[in-house]
């Protein structure tokens, strides 16, 4: 089974696909993802564009909406 990585998160390649479609980031407890995809290998990849600690507990993860990312953060980080 193929498995997309983004950080430490570990989703299968449909779950990434599905997220990237709708738009969201991956946070993790101390990173920020934008996902993005990658026509010629098909597939999809996260990049790192912010770093802070205790955004979800240790070994969490949420996949948000760009409102709710900037609320997390406390400025308008993406759009």
């Amino acid at each position: 089974m193929q498995i997309v990585r983004i950080g430490n998160v570990e989703l299968t390649p449909e779950e990434a696909l599905q997220y990237y479609q709708e738009e969201r980031y991956i946070v993790t407890y101390g990173s920020i993802y934008q996902l993005h995809y990658s026509a010629a290998q098909r597939m999809v990849y996260g990049s790192k564009i912010h770093t802070g600690k205790g955004m979800t507990r240790r070994g969490r993860f949420f996949a948000m909406k760009a409102g709710d990312v900037n609320r997390l953060v406390g400025y308008d980080l993406v759009k």
